[in-house]
């Protein structure tokens, strides 16, 4: 599937342009892309000023066009650049938040 195609199947496109708010409530940035693995129907990464954020308990609020992440501003900042996307390159991300591998 090209990257046309594959942009065209995303069903979360619409999140680009969001809002993206800390854990404190700070902003961080907008979400520039996102990225959704269409296999499992699910949205892996937000992308933030070229930082994955995982897709895994952030709040959408579409009424305000604001996502909400539960991780501070620091964290989001110092997170590996995006890259494509690899077993390797998930682990070091989920590691890099904090999460289990």
């Amino acid at each position: 599937m090209d990257s046309e195609e594959h942009r065209a199947s995303n069903p979360f496109t619409a999140l680009e342009g969001y809002e993206v708010l800390d854990a404190s409530g700070a902003g961080v940035g907008r979400v520039e892309d996102t990225v959704y693995d269409a296999v499992s129907n699910v949205l892996k990464y937000i992308v933030v000023d070229g930082r994955p954020i995982p897709a895994d308990n952030v709040d959408v609020d579409a009424e305000t066009e604001k996502v909400t992440v539960p991780h501070e501003r620091s964290t989001i900042e110092t997170a590996p650049e995006m890259q494509d996307l690899s077993g390797a390159f998930d682990d070091a991300v989920r590691e890099h938040y904090g999460e289990t591998i």
